[in-house]
């Protein structure tokens, strides 16, 4: 229900300079429109906005902007906070060039504390027993994923084309860089972890960012690089450690663990160690959470994030790279990392920043709650001669 109480003042019965002295009131007249910015700073519309004559006989032209919108910029011409939802506002900052690479060995140090907590307790509960399950069953899954392979004609070869190649050593160790491009469908579904997809897709938030000035689009750039090396450096100490043997290259079932294999061991034959946890799936994961978490409106992310890596994962039982059991931890810490990464990379507000509270994550407290009669709201207005004010109340 509307109630409406308009106030006329008819101009003409006004003498002047009572009307000129009630235009700053109500932000009538020609003068430059304000527009409250969300990080506390005042700006007018384009600097020197006037509004046309025409204008004032429309009410809305002067309708005070909705700050809620994630359209409103800064001084520096830079979109900052964010309206998920009712009530869930997030502030992003300006990242520097590659400075999240400096925010790794933070995340590394913070994560036994967010990981290990009571909280968490059946999480790590869940994670053992569905560890312990699919291990139970590797075998059978395994050959299960490879038969329907076959009978979908879906050939389970990791085969690709590289495009790039450029011979790279560090003392004994080869590190080419190289960029390869898959060229079967099952190798298709494996290219989804790939880590020059993820690179792709970081890549892309920042060029949007840069293009739009959009700051989130550059805090979820840098948080996807920050939580992709941080998940990969773990797994990559889980995998040196585990020594587990992958599939296509197993001499029992289930493969055999070796754990704590030599440095020279392992390089010699990677294959043979490296299948405990999955880092296809953990980035995948990283990936898909950072994106979803910093764009939380969009909902069909997690879906479709999550479809893709049941792609991914089938593929990598049906190429032999992977056990099922290799899985939960691995999407764990890409998960974990991820919401390191974000939890770091923004701040949450309960308000449009005030300039009070500008860069220290703090906002005044949320209004009272009041009585459905206090909760009325009034507006000024022109139309044509006329200044007046309305009071509406909705419920």
């Amino acid at each position: 229900m509307r109630l409406i109480v308009a106030l006329f003042f008819n101009l003409l019965l006004v003498p002047s300079s009572s009307a000129n002295a009630l235009r700053p009131l109500f932000g009538s007249g020609p003068d430059s429109v304000a527009l409250a910015v969300s990080n506390g700073d005042t700006t007018a519309a384009s600097d020197t906005t006037r509004l046309a004559p025409r204008a004032l006989k429309n009410p809305a032209a002067l309708a005070p902007a909705d700050t809620s919108k994630p359209t409103l910029r800064d001084v520096q011409g830079r979109i900052s906070t964010y309206t998920v939802a009712p009530g869930v506002t997030w502030h992003y900052a300006k990242p520097r060039p590659f400075r999240w690479l400096l925010h790794i060995p933070r995340d590394l140090g913070q994560f036994p504390g967010y990981a290990f907590r009571k909280e968490n307790t059946g999480t790590f509960v869940g994670l053992a027993v569905s560890s312990v399950a699919l291990w139970a069953i590797d075998q059978p899954l395994l050959e299960w994923a490879q038969d329907l392979g076959r009978s979908m004609n879906l050939n389970a070869r990791s085969t690709q084309t590289t495009l790039v190649y450029i011979p790279f050593r560090v003392g004994s160790v080869n590190l080419p860089f190289e960029f390869n491009v898959p060229d079967n469908l099952n190798s298709t579904f494996y290219y989804i972890g790939d880590g020059w997809t993820h690179l792709s897709v970081a890549t892309g938030f920042w060029v949007y960012g840069g293009i739009k000035k959009d700051n989130r689009a550059l805090q979820t750039s840098s948080q996807l690089g920050e939580a992709i090396l941080s998940t990969g450096l773990v797994v990559q100490a889980l995998k040196r450690s585990t020594g587990r043997q992958s599939p296509f290259v197993s001499t029992k079932d289930r493969g055999e663990w070796h754990l704590f294999p030599s440095f020279t061991r392992y390089q010699s034959s990677v294959p043979k160690y490296d299948a405990f946890p999955t880092g296809h799936l953990a980035t995948a994961m990283a990936t898909v959470t950072v994106i979803a978490d910093n764009y939380s409106e969009y909902r069909f992310i997690r879906p479709l994030g999550y479809s893709l890596m049941g792609l991914l994962g089938y593929s990598m039982l049906n190429n032999g790279v992977h056990w099922a059991s290799d899985y939960p931890v691995g999407i764990a810490l890409g998960y974990a990392f991820a919401k390191l990464a974000v939890r770091n990379g923004r701040t949450r507000v309960e308000a449009p920043l005030d300039p009070a509270t500008e860069g220290t994550g703090m906002a005044p407290p949320p209004p009272k709650h009041q009585p459905w009669y206090r909760q009325g709201k009034f507006a000024p207005y022109t139309y044509g001669p006329f200044t007046g004010a309305s009071w509406s109340l909705r419920w």
